[in-house]
């Protein structure tokens, strides 16, 4: 009998330890089921969530005004928005599922500077290209790029195109603007030949550049005779007149397009004569005379002649070093007064510049 209790005894024992396990299991049971619920509710509220927010890319991929659409890595189109099918101009059926170069007509397209052929050397990148536009014309775009990873693994390529052709048709107006701007503030409003800034301005640079060539630079400064009397006589409308006249003479007397003719001052006009010796300055200013006598300017008060005169001074430097232009239109508006004092109506060198 005692041997039967304590048998007894010990599966007991035995069945108590079990059932403590079996506890102990069921405790940590349901602790890792807790957690496992916990794990799921997390995951549904960041499944909810990317939902969420792949939803909100996706209308705002759709809204965008700007043309955007991703291929794969092999070019094939996988997504496009409302404004990239505006652009080929076919509808997402068409689009989705074809190759990219075959739906833009662009060379990049074709060469190794595809983005796409980029995409182990770069993530991202930006071109300025143009694409055709409707009735035969182009339209300007920035592209912009970023490689990214699609859901298979593959990698693939997002792409934007900003229009810009509104910014680059307003860049050129405002280029040619500044041009026309900078033109004007060159140009003499009455005569409409060279003003004195544009003069200053040629004479500094080729005194520079014949500096280096060692090469001569001509001068010839003519005053319009008793230009005063003539404004007297016939009014300033009628002066006005005079000196536009006399300047298309100036202009049409010049042979070669380095050859500038401005308007100095008043009734004074320059011409500069870049590689021009003092002979041939002299040949020039003499075609000048016998043309501004050609076109016969009626002038009643001048005691040189019936018809409106000029007299001339010419000059010729070779620029050195230590010199500036200044000196050249000193000596030419000595030689100036010296044609005045001569009886004017003539040109006379100055006698520093005899070859």
């Amino acid at each position: 009998m005692p041997d039967d209790t304590d048998l007894l005894q010990r599966q007991i024992l035995t069945l108590q330890e079990e059932k403590r396990q079996l506890q102990s299991a069921c405790a940590q049971l349901e602790k890792m089921q807790t957690i496992l619920e916990d794990a799921i509710c997390e995951g549904n509220a960041k499944l909810l969530q990317a939902e969420m927010t792949g939803m909100e890319l996706e209308q705002v991929f759709a809204a965008c005004t700007d043309a955007m659409w991703v291929v794969r890595e092999d070019g094939i189109v996988v997504r496009a928005n409302e404004a990239m099918l505006q652009i080929v101009g076919k509808p997402a059926a068409q689009l989705i599922g074809r190759e990219c170069s075959t739906l833009l007509d662009y060379f990049l397209c074709r060469g190794e500077e595809c983005p796409l052929k980029q995409l182990s050397s770069r993530d991202r990148a930006e071109y300025d290209i143009q694409l055709a536009g409707t009735a035969n014309t182009t339209e300007d775009f920035i592209l912009s790029t970023a490689a990214l990873t699609n859901l298979d693994g593959s990698r693939g390529l997002f792409c934007q195109f900003k229009n810009i052709t509104a910014r680059k048709v307003a860049e050129k107006e405002l280029a040619a603007a500044n041009e026309a701007l900078t033109r004007m503030s060159m140009i003499d409003g009455l005569t409409q030949i060279a003003n004195r800034r544009c003069f200053d301005e040629t004479l500094n640079k080729e005194w520079l550049r014949l500096k280096r060539n060692q090469l001569p630079l001509s001068l010839l400064m003519g005053d319009i005779d008793f230009f005063k009397k003539y404004n007297d006589h016939y009014g300033h409308q009628g002066g006005d007149e005079c000196l536009r006249q006399i300047a298309q003479v100036l202009a049409r007397s010049v042979m070669r397009p380095a050859d500038l003719v401005a308007r100095y001052g008043g009734e004074e006009f320059v011409v500069l004569l870049p590689e021009i010796d003092i002979q041939g300055a002299i040949c020039v200013g003499n075609r000048i005379l016998a043309a501004i006598e050609g076109v016969a300017i009626e002038h009643q008060l001048s005691t040189v002649s019936k018809t409106v005169t000029m007299s001339m001074g010419a000059a010729t430097l070779v620029p050195k070093a230590g010199q500036d232009g200044a000196g050249l239109i000193a000596l030419a508006d000595e030689a100036l007064y010296l044609s005045k004092n001569g009886g004017r109506n003539r040109i006379t060198l100055n006698p520093q510049c005899r070859p």
